[in-house]
């Protein structure tokens, strides 16, 4: 009978976890897996890179990708944040909550390792890196219909938040068919007369440098404004983040996958609304979006960009309009795809099993208080009280 340790003869090689700290060192191995396997834009090898030149994570952090290999193929890659957390270490999804989705980067997904194969190497590696516990928020259930392997592999409660998405038709037209289109159509012509009487109305993709800095500038300006008005931190404050995501879209320009393409609304000489937005494999991935909370609100400029970046995004003949995490009035009227998630927790030892036991008693908390329907409307008007505004920030439609 053959040792423990190795796989009996015949058959397939057995799973070998390694962490590598300097992405170039695999940097051909990676776009390799990228260009013919299954990979997010948030794990990229460019967003990983522009990330971390940029300094974009905690004080302390470090960079670490976990590479999974049997044999001389390397299965997947999964870049993550190592975070110093006290007298703990934690290994997080890199770039936090402005990476949607963790997936990894897989070869793929079909003929992945056995999800056991994975959380034993994991346990065995993250022992041997120091980490405590690993926690890895929003991880789809499955991908394009088939299983998604660290979602398989590790305990896992469902997220707060699921993703959505739209399903886009080869015309514009077909998509609205279903969407209460007439209804659609007559509120942003509306809209838009609005936007045309202020003096001048356009929508534009940053081309240029200087119109980059300038739409950057535009959406961090609206996107804090709102955020305080509601009594909400703002995850994009943090000078070396908007780095980061300037780094991403001066790199994107002429790209036809941009990791970070920006579009803006403008009227009356002035950017109202921004939408950021990745392109990949035919999916587009809306990152984030804001508008200006000014004397055009009434205009709904958030909503007409929204409209018509839809409306162009199937004329470029992409399949897929996905909107993240969260569910708002804005995504529930276009998505048709409901992208289920989950958060996984593994502990390496006793100090991460307290760890993760703590933090789930907190997270169960906060997940019933999101779901009461009396409860979350008087946390959210609470909150936005004591960041000095009456109510939460004006909405568009009001």
């Amino acid at each position: 009978m053959p040792p423990a340790s190795r796989p009996p003869p015949g058959s397939p090689p057995d799973l070998r976890l390694d962490a590598v700290t300097d992405p170039a060192a695999i940097e051909a191995v990676w776009r390799d897996l990228e260009r013919d396997g299954v990979v997010l834009p948030f794990q990229s090898f460019d967003w990983t890179v522009a990330w971390i030149a940029a300094g974009a994570m905690r004080p302390g952090s470090r960079l670490l990708v976990i590479r999974g290999r049997r044999g001389e193929t390397t299965d997947f890659l999964l870049p993550l944040a190592i975070e110093p957390l006290g007298p703990l270490t934690v290994a997080r999804r890199l770039a936090g909550s402005h990476a949607s989705y963790v997936l990894g980067v897989w070869r793929d997904l079909a003929d992945a390792p056995a999800p056991e194969r994975i959380r034993e190497a994991l346990l065995t590696l993250g022992r041997a890196e120091g980490i405590d516990a690993f926690v890895l928020d929003a991880v789809p259930v499955t991908w394009d219909g088939t299983a998604v392997p660290l979602a398989a592999a590790l305990p896992r409660r469902p997220s707060l938040d699921d993703g959505h998405a739209a399903r886009l038709a080869p015309s514009f037209e077909a998509l609205l068919a279903g969407r209460n289109a007439a209804h659609k159509r007559k509120k942003v012509k509306a809209k838009e007369k609005l936007l045309t009487a202020a003096g001048g109305y356009r929508i534009a993709a940053a081309a240029t440098p200087p119109e980059v800095e300038a739409t950057l500038s535009a959406f961090f300006a609206q996107k804090a404004a709102a955020l305080a008005a509601r009594g909400i931190a703002d995850p994009f404050a943090d000078p070396p983040v908007r780095d980061a995501f300037r780094r991403l879209a001066l790199a994107s320009l002429g790209s036809h996958e941009p990791l970070l393409e920006l579009t803006r609304l403008e009227a009356g000489g002035a950017i109202r609304a921004v939408i950021g937005a990745s392109i990949r494999k035919g999916r587009l991935y809306a990152l984030f979006a804001s508008f200006a909370d000014d004397d055009l609100i009434r205009a709904s400029p958030g909503e007409t960009l929204f409209f018509r970046h839809i409306e162009a995004a199937c004329h470029r003949g992409l399949a897929v309009y996905d909107f993240g995490v969260g569910t708002e009035r804005y995504k529930t009227s276009w998505c048709d795809e409901r992208i289920e998630l989950v958060d996984l927790r593994l502990a390496t030892g006793p100090a991460g099993r307290l760890y993760l036991a703590v933090t789930d008693l907190l997270g169960r908390a906060k997940a019933a208080i999101r779901r009461d329907d009396r409860l979350w409307p008087l946390v959210r008007r609470l909150r936005a009280r004591l960041a000095g505004r009456p109510g939460e920030g004006r909405r568009e439609d009001e």
